[in-house]
């Protein structure tokens, strides 16, 4: 499956990585809630579901609940996040921004690339 949406961040990030691990929680808020709707419609998914992330950072943070220098100004209901992954909801895997298909839709490629995409 796979959804798309552009928006400006309702909160105002303090860094890098808290900017990604935002919107890592709002891909991971749409999933939930697209699943929600596929079981209403006995469409359940058995597998756990996983949402490719092309920030390291927001992988760890979102594993390790320890405090760390990048969270040091993380809203509290990101936290979020670390509560679905030890549920088994969700499962983030981190994949190189150059091989995200989803960036074939936003940035350039040369044709190369495209080719191998394709």
């Amino acid at each position: 499956m796979f959804s798309w949406s552009s928006k400006k961040q309702d909160i105002v990030a303090q860094s890098t990585a808290e900017a990604k691990f935002i919107v890592t929680t709002t891909a991971v808020n749409q999933t939930l809630w697209l699943q929600k709707i596929l079981c209403d419609l006995h469409m359940e998914e058995k597998e756990i579901i996983k949402i490719s992330v092309d920030n390291q950072a927001t992988t760890v943070i979102s594993h390790n609940s320890v405090f760390h220098e990048k969270t040091k100004y993380f809203n509290i209901k990101l936290y979020f996040l670390q509560v679905v992954q030890k549920n088994s909801d969700v499962k983030l895997i981190y994949y190189k921004s150059e091989d995200q298909l989803a960036n074939l839709f936003i940035k350039p490629f040369p044709v190369s690339r495209f080719e191998s995409f394709r």
